[in-house]
């Protein structure tokens, strides 16, 4: 979270969910954040955490590898955004699912770590995300379980609380849409493909406080394999299994929809006519609302444009809502999840200060047509130049 946002955040905070919820969240950010993470882990724990990154854990054995990936990647963050001249990128690699033996799992969000305490990279993030997701999961467990027990499961050492057979891994390092669908649905592919192959379909640790949306999810992707909630503390498995972890390259992508959009057929789907040119507002969000909004609706309005606020709508239903869409329009934010749902979309994405390549990698990887308006930053809001929506409205419905 940007410090400068703080403010802001809080009066809406408030406003929204109560004085309890902004307590929590301060205490996330100040302990977790500040203290534990930025403080403690970077000064005095990262030169001294063991981690194997993604390239060895392809040496290892145990490890079985898919379909090859050649090709490069575009960083998720503002370094791997398209309208940069020369977008940073990395080299992902081809898929595999590997199995770690008598490996720990620290609590509430991970890492995974190796019997000798060393932390499994893929159990975090990709690559690129991997030192920091690292730091941010430790920092996490130190708060939970204490630094001397952390110490301890890094060192291969301690007491586990609770113990597991044949388990992977699928807790998200924060509740939200975006990391839950692509970082964690789409482990599913992989350990499927792995338990087709091995007759073993890994338990699934999701996270013991579940949403009602994440829940509904589960039932829509229909893992084949059983599904456990972990509630934090420290386990140990016998046999965790750790697929490569999700990146939006385009074979993860179109499985995750189809899948997805199979699961709402077989459950009935929608028969409700929906728009073909949506916005996503964000009139529920705590930043990156849009300032000048009855600018904006009436430029959407001229083009036909319906609003939808996501947060009034089941998975289900957003899932049917993308698959009709034609265009889509939308602040950045974790709505943009369900391009994964469309066909040939056109994608406008608003941006204020701050550009990240999230959604435009996965309109790439989905062969979407990607345009964005960089707007006016307002405080944590964006204030978007309506004679340039209107100029991307225009050509994206000429062409």
């Amino acid at each position: 979270m940007e410090l400068s946002n703080v403010p802001g955040r809080a009066v809406r905070k408030v406003r929204q969910d109560g004085v309890a919820e902004l307590i929590s969240e301060g205490r996330d950010l100040v302990v977790n954040d500040l203290l534990l993470y930025r403080t403690v882990y970077k000064h005095l724990l990262e030169k001294r955490v063991d981690i194997l990154y993604r390239d060895d854990v392809r040496n290892r054995s145990e490890c079985l590898e898919y379909e090859e990936y050649n090709e490069p990647m575009r960083l998720k963050g503002p370094s791997g955004f398209r309208g940069h001249d020369t977008p940073e990128q990395y080299e992902p690699g081809n898929r595999f699912v590997c199995e770690f033996p008598d490996a720990m799992l620290l609590g509430p969000v991970g890492p995974g770590l190796t019997a000798e305490g060393t932390v499994i990279a893929d159990t975090v993030g990709t690559p690129p995300l991997t030192q920091r997701r690292t730091g941010v999961t430790i920092a996490r467990s130190i708060s939970e379980n204490g630094a001397r027990r952390t110490l301890d499961a890094l060192r291969g050492d301690g007491e586990p609380d609770r113990r597991f057979d044949t388990v992977a891994f699928a807790v998200p390092p924060w509740n939200n849409y975006y990391h839950w669908t692509v970082e964690c649905l789409l482990r599913v592919r992989l350990l499927e493909r792995y338990g087709s192959e091995t007759g073993i379909y890994p338990t699934l640790l999701v996270p013991a406080d579940c949403s009602s949306w994440m829940k509904e999810s589960l039932d829509i992707i229909d893992y084949t394999g059983e599904i456990a909630s972990f509630d934090g503390g420290i386990a140990k498995a016998n046999s965790l299994v750790v697929p490569t972890f999700p990146d939006p390259i385009p074979e993860e992508c179109f499985w995750m929809r189809d899948r997805m959009r199979d699961g709402t057929v077989r459950d009935g789907g929608s028969d409700e006519e929906r728009s073909n040119r949506i916005y996503i507002a964000r009139g529920d969000a705590t930043v990156r609302r849009v300032s000048n909004r009855d600018a904006v609706q009436r430029v959407l309005d001229e083009y036909n444009v319906d609003t939808y606020l996501l947060g009034e709508l089941s998975v289900r239903e957003q899932i049917d809502l993308f698959r009709r869409a034609d265009v889509v329009v939308a602040p950045h934010g974790a709505g943009l999840t369900n391009i994964l749902y469309g066909d040939d979309l056109t994608v406008i994405e608003l941006f204020g200060d701050k550009t990240m390549a999230t959604f435009d990698r996965l309109a790439a990887s989905m062969d979407h047509e990607y345009r964005y308006v960089q707007c006016e930053q307002v405080g944590v809001d964006v204030r978007v130049d309506t004679d340039t929506l209107a100029e991307r409205l225009q050509t994206t419905i000429r062409t």
